[in-house]
């Protein structure tokens, strides 16, 4: 490893839900559920509304309604959150061409080492992307930055739904 590796994990919470309320503001604030239709059907993402109220991805659809019944619940359009993908990649990938994005989950790694004579600081690279995914795509991303992918996701979950956090060399044993 590098010992001035630098990696930006960008991640958009509940991505399906964000990219279906960026298409209809109407589901703001609502408890949102992405599950196909039918008997044995499981969550395949949820919002934060729906998160506090007990439901998970890869729950049954059936409990999952059960746990909350004012939850609206739509059809994946896969179209739609690879589109969006794309859309992320594209915006990350004027700061670097080592970008690794996930699935069509609003998940992100994009290494930035060497570019701060380019860019500035990295912090600066993180928060200048984060701007321009929330202005061109209208997407909340939260970010971190590690000098790997494992770090900079783990630093990642300490601040969704929103926020950010870096994680300085050498701060990796304390935080695991």
């Amino acid at each position: 490893m590098c010992p001035d590796r630098t990696i930006i994990h960008l991640n958009v919470a509940d991505f399906a839900v964000a990219v279906e309320r960026r298409v209809d503001c109407r589901l703001h604030g609502r408890p949102v559920v992405i599950a196909p239709g039918g008997a044995r059907a499981v969550v395949y993402d949820m919002s934060q509304e729906a998160y506090l109220a007990g439901i998970r991805k890869g729950m049954a659809l059936s409990r999952a309604r059960r746990r909350c019944p004012g939850a609206l619940v739509l059809a994946p359009r896969i179209y739609r959150y690879e589109k969006a993908m794309q859309d992320l990649v594209r915006a990350a990938f004027p700061y670097s061409p080592l970008i690794e994005p996930g699935r069509a989950d609003g998940h992100l790694f994009v290494d930035v080492t060497g570019t701060s004579r380019l860019f500035g600081p990295s912090e600066d690279v993180a928060w200048r992307l984060r701007r321009e995914v929330r202005s061109g795509l209208g997407l909340n991303a939260i970010w971190s930055l590690a000098s790997n992918k494992l770090m900079a996701k783990v630093a990642s979950r300490l601040v969704k739904p929103e926020g950010e956090y870096v994680m300085k060399r050498g701060d990796e044993a304390q935080l695991l």
